[in-house]
C-alpha cells in the first residue's frame, strides 16, 4: 500500500528546507528596500507651533536636499531660510541639520538621510526623522523622499 507523503500538509510545509529558507531570506531582503522610520519627537514643544527656521547647508552640498527640506515646511506655513551655521540667525525657532548619503548604483541615489530640528536656543533636538535602504535599493525621488520624512516627524508624538 502506497501513502501519499503530502496528504494533510499544507503547500507551505510541502516546499523543502533550503528553498523555504532561501523564500524567506528573499522575503527579508525585500522588506528592507526602503524605509521611511517613524519621526520621533523630543520634550513638549508643538511643531507646528513653529513658525520660522533655518536649514543649515553643507558646504559642499550638491544635490539640493537643503531645498527640498525647505520647500517642505514652506508647505507646513514655516518660513524657511538656508545657509550656513555660521549665519544661522538667532530670531528662529528652530534650524534643521540634516545628513545625506548618496552611492553608486549605475547613477547616483540617495541611500540614507537623516533630518534633525534643534532648538536655536540651546540646541536641543526638537525632532529628528529619517530614510535608509536596504542592500536591494531602489532610486527614491529625494524631493518626495524629504517631504515623508518630515511628515514623519510631524506625525510623531
Amino acid at each position: 500500500m502506497h501513502t501519499n507523503s503530502f496528504a494533510g500538509r499544507t503547500r507551505w510545509q510541502r516546499v523543502s528546507g533550503s528553498k523555504r529558507a532561501a523564500l524567506l531570506g528573499l522575503l527579508l531582503a525585500l522588506s528592507g528596500c526602503a524605509t521611511v522610520n517613524p519621526g520621533k519627537r523630543f520634550g513638549d514643544i508643538q511643531l507646528d507651533s513653529l513658525k520660522s527656521s533655518y536649514v543649515v547647508r553643507h558646504a559642499k552640498s550638491t544635490r539640493d536636499i537643503d531645498l527640498f527640506i525647505q520647500e517642505s515646511l514652506v508647505e507646513r506655513g514655516v518660513v524657511a531660510t538656508a545657509g550656513p551655521i555660521e549665519n544661522k540667525p538667532s530670531d528662529v525657532d528652530f534650524y534643521v541639520e540634516y545628513v545625506d548619503r548618496w552611492s553608486w548604483d549605475v547613477s547616483m541615489f540617495l541611500s540614507a538621510l537623516t533630518i534633525q530640528f534643534k532648538s536655536t536656543a540651546d540646541g536641543s533636538l526638537i525632532a529628528t526623522g529619517s530614510f535608509e535602504q536596504g542592500a536591494l535599493h531602489s532610486f527614491p525621488d529625494p524631493k518626495r523622499t524629504v517631504r515623508a520624512v518630515i511628515e514623519q516627524m510631524y506625525a510623531a508624538k
